[in-house]
């Protein structure tokens, strides 16, 4: 079942044939790869966009409404406006709703990155002074990439190219004394900076269903990095714009889980597209990797803004794309067409109840199946450093459709909630 897709239509089906059938679609879609719109941040269950294209296209009329009430990263919302169609779409998870945003919603990428180097002059040295080391070919004092951990101790360093004389660490860089004072440094210095302690625990006190050795949101990161990381959250809430601010906090947490203790250290064979310099979070779950690539902070972050895959490249299709978008802030803009998306952060059940008999023409989604992926829990990362939690857990445990004992819902819990949608679209009411 994983991957089926629920569809209902309230005013057109399909197209009609000559004979007075639906056209229905009943052919392989070759997926196409992801671009850099779709890939600048990480999120679990990612449609491929193409094959999404096609089905919205098939199934529903030019300028007709779509709904995505489980709508994760918006590849729905995106598929729908780049072909004609106008969007509702919806998700539980303000970090799922805020990427929709964040793609959609043209930004001047000029002004973007002047934003960036407004960071990068307040808190880029600050970082880099964390992840210094000396050149062992040369001595000269220079920043590595990366370290390797294992249990709970360091054991090496890696650096891609000393600037001054060329050298290359790639494996096997045991740390010298130098390495070892400085770190001994960081590990006594107190955090001055904010960050998340939240626990990985529901309110009630059970763990989350994720939770493996780690007890909360800080100890999913070295002390290096929990330090390095509040630095430039801290910089970037110093942003005097709000929009900008806005995709720069998005951009941080396209990165942060790239710094954790979660990502497994790697040591590519010959002839492998890997790389000695990083690694990804691989697991669905707050796992405990008892080898992990410690990240240097900074160059995730310039790569989240810089990189192939970076936000301003993302920016910078998508802008091409949404340039005149608009984007609703009622259900009532969207439903009268003076909007061409909505963009819901909630309930999809309280959503659809609002939504009046026959407003919607198609819909498209992929509704969480069964325990496979907790979205809620595996998010939570993400919004305790976004300052989002507000009363997140209780949502999630009160909203989630999804089976997850630690939040009291069994398989027939969550069947029941994923049997109440599409009853709920036979409700009418007041927009």
């Amino acid at each position: 079942m994983k991957g089926n897709r629920l569809k209902k239509a309230r005013k057109v089906d399909a197209p009609i044939s000559d004979a007075g059938h639906f056209v229905h679609l009943n052919r392989q879609i070759p997926p196409l790869a992801h671009t850099s719109m779709y890939l600048w941040h990480k999120y679990w269950s990612r449609k491929t966009w193409n094959v999404v294209g096609e089905y919205i296209k098939n199934y529903c009329p030019e300028g007709g409404i779509v709904f995505d009430p489980f709508a994760g990263s918006g590849i729905t919302a995106m598929e729908a406006l780049k072909n004609g169609r106008r969007a509702i779409v919806c998700d539980l998870n303000p970090i799922a709703t805020e990427i929709t945003r964040l793609t959609i919603k043209p930004v001047n990428e000029i002004l973007l990155y002047e934003a960036f180097t407004r960071v990068k002059e307040k808190v880029k040295r600050k970082i880099e002074n964390l992840y210094l080391t000396k050149c062992r070919k040369c001595r000269k004092e220079i920043i590595f990439d990366c370290a390797i951990w294992k249990q709970d101790a360091c054991v090496e360093i890696r650096y891609q190219s000393c600037p001054h004389c060329g050298d290359r660490q790639e494996k096997d860089c045991k740390l010298s004394g130098y390495d070892k004072d400085l770190l001994q440094k960081t590990e006594k210095r107190k955090i001055k900076e904010w960050y998340p302690k939240n626990p990985l625990y529901y309110p009630d006190g059970r763990p989350f269903i994720k939770k493996e050795k780690y007890e909360s949101v800080a100890e999913l990161f070295t002390k290096r990095n929990l330090q390095a990381l509040a630095l430039l959250m801290e910089a970037i809430e110093d942003e005097p714009k709000k929009e900008l601010k806005d995709f720069l906090i998005i951009a941080f947490s396209s990165m942060v889980h790239l710094c954790t203790r979660m990502v497994p250290a790697i040591n590519p064979t010959p002839g492998s597209h890997q790389t000695s310099f990083s690694s990804t979070w691989t697991q669905h779950s707050y796992w405990y990797a008892s080898s992990h690539m410690e990240q240097n902070v900074w160059n995730k972050f310039d790569s989240a803004i810089n990189g192939h895959q970076g936000l301003l490249k993302a920016k910078a299709e998508s802008n091409r794309i949404f340039k005149d978008v608009r984007i609703a802030t009622s259900l009532k803009q969207i439903l009268s067409g003076k909007a061409d998306v909505y963009i819901y952060n909630g309930s999809c059940l309280d959503l659809m109840k609002r939504l009046p008999e026959r407003s919607v023409d198609y819909i498209f989604t992929d509704p969480p199946y069964d325990a496979s992926i907790q979205f809620g829990e595996l998010s939570y990362m993400w919004v305790s450093w976004l300052k989002m939690n507000s009363n997140y857990l209780k949502k999630i445990v009160a909203n989630e459709i999804i089976r997850n004992e630690r939040q009291q819902k069994d398989f027939t819990v969550y069947h029941s909630l994923l049997s109440s949608f599409p009853s709920v679209l036979q409700l009418s009411g007041d927009v």
